[in-house]
């Protein structure tokens, strides 16, 4: 089942967050050099900042979206709002750019298979997942202790489907400012979205985890590029 998306959680988030200058950085490194004229995002969020910072680096870019979006694109980037899952396109691209989206499928699987058939042979698919370092991965294993439910990262199930492809893993660690305890408490909302109602129950045992676990005040969390080539 996929889990919903939260704007304003995403939006307090990716305000406190480093990860997406650190990911356009590492990912327009991993692009030089190679064949690459057509590019399909996957899920915009809530701005155009990846097709922003890499268009540049195509002929043509293209994003599907489930929401509206009413903001300016750079001219070579088409906007497609509809649903990856259960769009019909007929073009294949060189590259194709899944951030932070595997969490939204209702299909992980079939939704993989898709997007191996819309690449170009010789093509790549960029996955962006949360790793299981740093400071994220001991708090997810301290929320599983809270509440009772051993915690399965997004990791691991996108690892596990991804066993019989051809991949390489790259990592960047990002980082998230924070004034109080709180503050950074409000920050991590979406990174337990699949449990929001345990997260609120939670609240002192996950303030309490932090402050007694984060040190000065950054909270970092490893960013996992997984590429997969067709």
């Amino acid at each position: 089942m996929a889990v919903p998306f939260y704007k304003d959680w995403y939006a307090n988030f990716i305000s406190h967050s480093s990860e997406k200058g650190l990911l356009v950085q590492k990912i327009g490194d991993l692009l030089q050099g190679k064949s690459h004229e057509s590019c399909l995002e996957i899920g915009l969020g809530t701005s155009a900042f990846f097709a922003e910072n890499l268009s540049r680096y195509f002929g043509e870019y293209w994003i599907i979206e489930k929401e509206k979006f009413q903001g300016s694109l750079p001219a070579n980037v088409k906007f497609i709002r509809g649903d990856f899952e259960t769009i019909k396109l007929d073009k294949q691209f060189d590259v194709i750019l899944a951030s932070h989206v595997v969490y939204y499928f209702n299909d992980l699987s079939a939704s993989i298979e898709k997007m191996i058939g819309l690449l170009k042979e010789g093509g790549r698919i960029y996955f962006v997942v949360n790793g299981k370092e740093s400071d994220y991965g001991p708090l997810k294993h301290a929320f599983g202790g809270m509440i009772g439910i051993p915690y399965e990262f997004t990791y691991d199930i996108l690892m596990r489907e991804l066993k019989d492809k051809r991949i390489r893993e790259y990592t960047t660690q990002a980082s998230l400012d924070f004034k109080s305890f709180e503050d950074l408490y409000e920050a991590m909302r979406l990174s337990f979205d699949l449990y929001p109602k345990e997260y609120e129950e939670n609240r002192e045992g996950v303030i309490s985890w932090l402050k007694n676990n984060i040190k000065g005040n950054k909270f970092f969390l490893d960013q996992k590029i997984i590429e997969v080539s067709k």
